[in-house]
């Protein structure tokens, strides 16, 4: 059980913990905001990508 002033000095519990233990946190929450808890990531669908050229008509000065 937490105090008020515990709960909302989550910061110095969250500096703490070492990276492995931030990764898996990071996961963790991850999981959640995306509906995959339980589960790898998911694969990135790069089928709606598409190659385009960054410079439209360029014109040489020579």
């Amino acid at each position: 059980m937490q105090s008020f002033e515990e709960a909302a000095d989550h910061q110095r519990h969250y500096m703490n913990l070492k990276d492995e233990d931030k990764k898996d946190l990071f996961f963790t929450l991850m999981q959640a905001a995306y509906g995959f808890v339980g589960n790898d990531w998911p694969k990135m669908d790069k089928n709606h990508f598409e190659e385009r050229c960054l410079i439209q008509n360029e014109k040489s000065n020579s």
